[in-house]
């Protein structure tokens, strides 16, 4: 079974007195409840402490770093002062304060501006990031602060002109203030111009670590020791961006519509076709909205491909699944991958060469424009086409579902890839 995330993840938060009440229906339901103040701790006495562990997302590694503390504590090191009164309302509220999405950001489309040339291949982007959440309810307090992660990983694919090899932002967000403190490895200079972070300086690179009210921050900027280096004037404007936007930053996930060729919108946004509600209603378990994974490439040419994985809830003892559902004994995460082809033909040869490596290939018909199903690569795979849409769903097995068989896997597989079919444009 998969290691517990070092935070409590998605809404499985205790109801209002009376009961536990269940997962909302995704994306939306039953509110969460807001933070109140937490009951009196010794001052100094940790919750629980997370060592540091690798979470893999896409090609970069992201370090996950986090001490609770009491409410009487602070974040070590302050932070930047993002004014304005505290307050929330919509779809993505933690508590009182609303969840930041790093890519908006980081922005991808400006990095070029912010940062240097990106030379002529475009980007390659990669970032986790949670769909809406539900309104808080402040008459249903839970038991601890709840919070949620966002990743923004940007990558220049044509290497040697680009400025820079890669630059990357993880926010660390909770519902409440004061509840991390910077750990052994956050220390190092100052910025000036920036007020509470710290700059650790390295042969090629910098990272730049910090906190704003309720949102800790870390800005990895790569350049490599044959490049020259990064200017710190721009090390600082981007900093501050980071800082200063963290008050109103954008919450949802961008759209990708912003690569065009000859008037046609040609990135296909995976995430957008492959929708949480579907996923859930396709295998009959919770899903988790705070666990999404995205990635795609801007380029002009060639195959545009993007990916979405999304998985499910882990059990949440206080609150009962949502109508419908139960919580999965492990964790099912199918990766979506979608390429548009240059037409429905080479969707279709591509197809036929992927179908080549496929184990115990078998025909689906009614799906898109002709699927098959079977094992490739150690997973379960359905993949099919539509128009000039190249569709892929990879999902493995974990221990709590390691007796599936094919059959068990294609019947959840199938209906999924059903609804993904109907979506695509």
């Amino acid at each position: 079974m998969p290691s517990p995330p070092p935070y409590p993840r998605g809404p499985g938060l205790p109801g209002p007195a009376g009961g536990p009440q269940p997962w909302p229906a995704y994306p939306t339901g039953p509110a969460w409840p807001s933070p109140p103040p937490p009951p009196p701790r010794r001052k100094n006495r940790a919750v629980w402490v997370v060592p540091a562990l690798v979470v893999v997302l896409a090609a970069a590694g992201v370090t996950a770093w986090a001490t609770l503390k009491g409410d009487d504590d602070r974040a070590a090191g302050g932070g930047g002062d993002a004014s304005g009164d505290v307050s929330c309302s919509g779809e993505y509220c933690l508590g009182e304060y609303r969840y930041v999405n790093a890519c908006g950001l980081l922005d991808p489309s400006s990095v070029a501006t912010r940062i240097g040339p990106i030379g002529d291949d475009g980007l390659q982007v990669s970032e986790s990031y949670s769909d809406p959440l539900p309104t808080a309810d402040p008459a249903s307090p839970p038991k601890w602060p709840f919070s949620a992660r966002s990743r923004c990983d940007i990558r220049p694919v044509d290497h040697e002109r680009a400025a820079f090899r890669s630059v990357s932002l993880d926010l660390e967000q909770y519902a409440k203030e004061g509840v991390v403190e910077r750990g052994s490895t956050e220390q190092g200079r100052s910025l000036p111009g920036v007020e509470g972070v710290a700059v650790r300086d390295e042969d090629g690179a910098v990272e730049v670590f910090g906190s704003v009210r309720n949102l800790r921050f870390r800005l990895n900027l790569v350049w490599t020791t044959r490049k020259p280096p990064i200017p710190e004037s721009t090390l600082t404007a981007l900093v501050d961006a980071v800082v200063k936007g963290v008050a109103d930053g954008p919450s949802a996930p961008a759209e990708l519509g912003v690569l065009r060729d000859g008037g046609r919108q040609v990135v296909t946004d995976a995430c957008t076709v492959f929708t949480g509600a579907d996923f859930q209603d396709a295998v009959h378990y919770a899903v988790d909205p705070t666990n999404v994974d995205r990635s795609y490439r801007t380029a002009s040419s060639g195959p545009i491909t993007s990916t979405c994985r999304r998985t499910t809830a882990p059990t949440d003892r206080e609150r009962p699944a949502p109508e419908g559902t139960t919580y999965m004994d492990g964790a099912m995460s199918p990766k979506v991958t979608v390429t548009r082809h240059p037409d429905a033909a080479a969707a279709r040869a591509a197809m036929g060469v992927d179908r080549r490596n496929i184990d115990g290939a078998v025909d689906l018909p009614g799906i898109g424009d002709g699927a098959v199903f079977g094992v490739a690569a150690s997973a379960f795979t359905l993949e099919f086409t539509r128009g000039s849409h190249q569709v892929r769903i990879d999902c493995g097995l974990t221990n709590g579902n390691a007796d599936w068989t094919p059959a068990d896997m294609r019947a959840r597989l199938e209906p999924l890839a059903a609804a993904i079919a109907a979506r695509m444009p």
